[in-house]
């Protein structure tokens, strides 16, 4: 799937639901957008390093309701990846990972409800 392709996929996946990731139930899987009463997650971007650096990845596999980065090879170079959360209500929270994950799947639920796990 091309650069343009997957980013458009995975935005049209983010703008119709609310957020969170894929992965729930699996051992090690940790959610990373906080929920927020009465505000839905909306959009996620994924981030090689500091967003001030704007190095925003597009997703190693962007389908209609799932997707995934494969972020390994990140810290394997001695960086970090940074996700930015964005809500319904137009606040946007950065969650540094700086201990290493391999992965952030993305789901979106029966309910619209986008969920966003890593681990």
């Amino acid at each position: 799937m091309s650069l343009n392709r997957s980013a458009a996929a995975l935005w049209l996946v983010l703008a119709a639901a609310a957020c969170s990731t894929a992965g729930a139930g699996k051992a090690g899987a940790a959610e990373v957008c906080a929920p927020r009463a009465g505000h839905a997650l909306r959009f996620v971007d994924v981030f090689d390093g500091a967003v001030v650096d704007q190095a925003k990845l597009v997703p190693d596999v962007a389908e209609e309701r799932s997707g995934q980065w494969q972020l390994g090879y990140v810290y394997d170079a001695g960086r970090f990846v940074t996700v930015r959360c964005k809500y319904a209500d137009g606040q946007a929270v950065d969650v540094k990972l700086a201990a290493k994950v391999q992965a952030c799947r993305y789901r979106l639920e029966a309910d619209k409800a986008l969920k966003l796990f890593c681990e």
